[in-house]
């Protein structure tokens, strides 16, 4: 299967704490996403499955071990070091592309401030930095005290009027993070009913997100890929365990077979180096993440 490289953008639906889950309850958007493109049901998470550990790898392209980054470290507010030896590809794609668009949309704010360097110019939004203060309060005491998060809905609402903003078509990067099955996860535990209620609930988001997609006339130029971080095993996750390791990979674009399967071996981390690829990058020699043997030119 070839890439039409370079597609005029990429994006990422990151979708944190799914796993492999979603096979155990009905997920009709996620069905015809893999039926429309190639994916893998046998790609992996990077160790230790947490969610800075993860996103880290797949915007830095290395291992835990070279990045650095840490749960408490990044929801503290400590920034990503502007001069480590490995840069997220948002750094990587603004020094290599004067005045280049890009966006992160994530409902787990650390992703903005402390994965992806706060010197590069992006278009950012979380619901706990940009809403006003009455909305972060309830989605704080809905996330606290409930444990019926609803971070996403707002995301997905926000994006949608960013996608079909026209003054947005030239984006080159754009990252959507939905957390609200994670926290279900750790509310309920991984794997449980509230937690699979929330994974047809999230189908039903990433449907909304596809069709705005579509309807701003982005699905010819653009390759989507779709992965998550994790799975969970009780009520937590972290561990080298196949409910937590266990993720997907999938993608759609251009010149992808639909209906294709990826059987070599992958990680959610490959994603980092298929985005450069795509967008006719050069891949790092200090990258640990790989281009999957079946988009290899």
């Amino acid at each position: 299967m070839g890439l039409q490289r370079p597609y005029k953008r990429v994006i990422v639906l990151a979708l944190d704490g799914v796993g492999r889950f979603f096979v155990e309850t009905p997920t009709p958007t996620f069905d015809a996403f893999f039926a429309s493109g190639a994916s893998s049901l046998t790609a992996k998470a990077v160790v230790p499955t947490d969610s800075a550990q993860n996103w880290g790898s797949v915007l830095h392209g290395v291992l835990p071990d070279k990045h650095g980054l840490k749960n408490g470290d990044v929801e503290a507010g400590v920034p990503y070091d502007e001069n480590s030896k490995y840069p997220s590809i948002y750094k990587l794609l603004a020094d290599s592309s004067k005045d280049i668009k890009m966006a992160s949309y994530a409902a787990w704010q650390a992703i903005n401030t402390g994965i992806i360097e706060l010197s590069v110019k992006v278009d950012f939004y979380a619901p706990l930095t940009h809403e006003n203060i009455f909305w972060r309060w309830w989605l704080l005491f809905k996330h606290n005290w409930l444990k019926n998060s609803v971070y996403d809905y707002t995301v997905v609402s926000r994006l949608i009027d960013y996608i079909r903003n026209p003054e947005n078509d030239n984006v080159k990067l754009l990252l959507v993070h939905l957390t609200d099955v994670d926290e279900h996860g750790h509310g309920h535990g991984f794997g449980s009913q509230p937690y699979l209620n929330q994974i047809k609930i999230m189908d039903s988001q990433v449907a909304k997100i596809l069709e705005a997609i579509d309807e701003a006339g982005w699905r010819d130029d653009s390759l989507v890929i779709m992965t998550t971080d994790h799975g969970g095993i009780g009520r937590s996750h972290g561990g080298d365990s196949d409910q937590e390791v266990n993720v997907f990979f999938a993608v759609r674009g251009a010149g992808i077979e639909p209906g294709s399967k990826i059987e070599s071996e992958v990680t959610n981390m490959d994603s980092a180096a298929l985005i450069l690829e795509a967008l006719g990058k050069k891949i790092p020699e200090w990258f640990d993440a790989k281009l999957p043997t079946e988009f290899s030119s």
